[in-house]
């Protein structure tokens, strides 16, 4: 009998240390995203849940660029649960929701009394998590608002000398443009090989998004469109007078940027500026950090930045509008920890987290976007609340992988002179029409498509006057 008591005994000492071990189990989320400061500044605010939960969070970070997306897109792939969150581009949300790998997070955010619907600006939710266009289906939250902006070298444009020469040249004065045509005249006055600078700097290559992030803000400020979304047309929207004048005028700015610039991405474009090698650098804000940055930056009291100018189309009606970045966060429908996942996020997209994330990056809560505290962390967020409503973007589809990688070559081939301007967006647009119809698109066709489609495809860009386009 005694033995049997403690044989008992000793089972049920055994089951009660493994239950506690099994209890006591550390959970670890892995958060996938492009290595930088943004990643770094979420791994930083989240050493804190795991003081209060005991739940770890780490980084599974990559390069900005192809290696990020198809990090993501082959988990999701193979229906794997090697990362638990994962911050994706805007333009992704259509391939990975629309492949059904993420969670809705609708239901979570209904009965959330802290993070809701009401947490973030309308516009930013629309913009970084909802599949389909229109549907309030929410499968990200804003975790990087980005657009692309301008950076200056103040001390060129306030030297009286420069300021001198320039109006005699071009006869006005020399400040931050407002148009394109501006932009193209100071860009030109400062290309000076002999004396290793140069008047801009801006993406050309090949890789990821490159070229067409820059490309396209000019395509849509000169009244051009990359398609219909509305009949999915492509043919009379990208390849049209208006678009063909916008490409054009992106591509004759190479001119006066650095030799190589035709396979540039934002590491070049970075450090150009950061050294002191160019007069301008169009740049997403996500960067402009690192300007103010002595480690790496020579022009720290010398930088400007600024909202993008606007290009006057061939109708004569002048058009702000340029390309979003940034990204979403949502969870891996795969994960083992799908409930823990969204008690982290709702945890991280609070005021007070979102506070201390946003002194380094663009964050969509409204609370912190509304105190005038956020304003103060640095010289561009004045900027950067008014800039957000110039944007537009790609096409929100599933296919939009295949659609980038053909405009990006097409548009590449222009830049390179491998094609005229009109060849490439000719043929970009008959093959993006092509992999729609295979997707199993149907295109309506338009009557008497105009020179100047973008209303016609997007509606009345935003135009309202700026108070402040420019600071330092």
């Amino acid at each position: 009998m005694k033995r049997i008591f403690v044989s008992i005994l000793f089972v049920i000492l055994i089951s009660s240390f493994f239950g506690h071990a099994l209890a006591q189990e550390q959970i670890t989320l892995t958060v996938v995203w492009h290595a930088g400061i943004c990643a770094e500044a979420l791994l930083d605010v989240a050493k804190d849940y795991e003081k209060l939960t005991g739940v770890k969070v780490v980084g599974a970070l990559v390069p900005y660029g192809p290696q990020w997306h198809d990090k993501i897109a082959s988990e999701f792939a193979a229906k794997g649960s090697g990362f638990d969150l994962a911050a994706w581009d805007s333009q992704s949300v259509a391939e990975f929701a629309g492949g059904g790998h993420c969670v809705l997070l609708n239901p979570y955010m209904e009965k959330s009394d802290k993070v809701n619907f009401d947490t973030f600006l309308p516009a930013a939710l629309k913009r970084y998590g909802e599949y389909p266009d229109g549907s309030g289906n929410q499968y990200a939250l804003p975790v990087n608002q980005d657009c692309l902006g301008l950076i200056y070298r103040r001390d060129l444009f306030e030297d009286p000398k420069e300021k001198e020469a320039f109006k005699a040249k071009y006869g006005y004065e020399l400040e931050v443009p407002q148009t394109y045509s501006q932009l193209r005249d100071i860009a030109e006055f400062f290309t000076r090989p002999d004396q290793g600078l140069y008047g801009f700097a801006q993406y050309g290559g090949r890789e990821y998004d490159y070229c067409t992030s820059m490309s396209n803000t000019f395509i849509w400020s000169f009244g051009g469109a990359l398609w219909n979304p509305k009949t999915f047309e492509v043919k009379g929207y990208l390849d049209s007078p208006a678009s063909i004048d916008g490409v054009k005028f992106f591509v004759d700015l190479f001119k006066f940027c650095p030799p190589g610039s035709e396979t540039w991405g934002f590491d070049e474009v970075n450090v150009a500026m950061q050294q002191g090698r160019v007069a301008m650098a169009m740049q997403w804000f996500y960067f402009f950090g690192s300007m103010l940055d002595p480690k790496v930056s020579t022009i720290v009291d010398k930088v400007g930045f600024a909202i993008l100018p606007g290009g006057v189309g061939r109708d004569g009606k002048f058009r702000r509008v340029f390309s979003m970045g940034g990204q979403g966060l949502g969870i891996n429908k795969y994960s083992k920890y799908v409930e823990e996942a969204w008690k982290f996020l709702g945890w991280y997209m609070q005021k007070d987290q979102q506070m201390r994330y946003a002194k380094f990056c663009q964050t969509g809560n409204k609370q912190v976007l509304e105190d005038p505290e956020w304003l103060k962390l640095n010289p561009y967020n004045v900027l950067f609340k008014d800039a957000m409503n110039y944007i537009n973007d790609y096409w929100h589809l599933p296919e939009y992988p295949i659609l980038l990688d053909i405009m990006q070559e097409e548009i590449h081939n222009a830049i390179t002179g491998k094609k005229t301007v009109e060849q490439a967006l000719a043929d970009c647009a008959e093959r993006h029409e092509r992999e729609l119809r295979r997707a199993g698109y149907e295109i309506n066709r338009t009557e008497n498509i105009p020179e100047v489609p973008y209303e016609l495809a997007y509606g009345e860009p935003y135009s309202a006057e700026l108070e402040k386009y420019y600071n330092y």
